[in-house]
């Protein structure tokens, strides 16, 4: 199925359910119709597709409008190595509690690794520089004075984006890349609107 394909609507969340018995295994992928709050009478919604999805081990994935009702959302089976919010951690917790996880969903759950979980930005409240980072910031006295004045959601992201390569030689030029643009009164180009 494409993007341009029409969407698959179910009615229930059972429905969707039945699908996701019968096909999981050998679909690659499920674009459902899913209903906005207001049409909620002709099909089913987001939280209760995610629900499903994660009791399959699948996941959610792109969006795309389809009109004033509804919109269409690509599913997909998770990968061993896919990344796993706090929120759909929480989410699978509360469905096990539930008794409602198939073994695939929770095969797909037991494969999560602690480095790949909770990773995003907005995730993380405690995202800092390194000490030495923060350092040469700091010594750069218009650097910091910009940087310091910028809101928490700004300084956390722009450290996890610093922070959160891989290698060192990246880390160093995305920092080089703060300081400079930091002193020049300016977020860094990722984080620009």
């Amino acid at each position: 199925m494409t993007a341009t394909s029409s969407p698959r609507a179910f009615k229930t969340p059972e429905a969707l359910g039945t699908w996701f018995r019968q096909h999981h295994a050998r679909e690659k992928e499920l674009f459902i119709r899913l209903y906005k709050v207001h049409a909620r009478h002709l099909g089913i919604g987001y939280k209760e597709a995610l629900d499903e999805a994660l009791c399959w081990g699948w996941i959610d994935g792109v969006v795309r409008r389809l009109d004033a009702d509804s919109y269409q959302q690509r599913f997909t089976p998770r990968k061993p190595r896919s990344i796993w919010s706090n929120v759909n951690v929480g989410h699978v917790e509360r469905l096990t509690r539930e008794g409602r996880m198939e073994a695939p969903g929770l095969a797909a759950f037991g494969a999560r690794t602690a480095e790949r979980t909770g990773v995003y930005a907005f995730e993380k409240k405690d995202v800092t520089l390194a000490p030495a980072f923060l350092k040469r910031l700091k010594a750069d006295k218009a650097a910091w004075a910009w940087y310091s004045a910028q809101g928490g959601y700004y300084r956390r992201t722009a450290a996890h984006w610093v922070m959160s390569a891989k290698r060192a030689e990246t880390r160093e030029r995305r920092f080089a890349q703060l300081l400079s643009c930091s002193h020049d009164g300016l977020r860094v180009p990722p984080l620009r609107p």
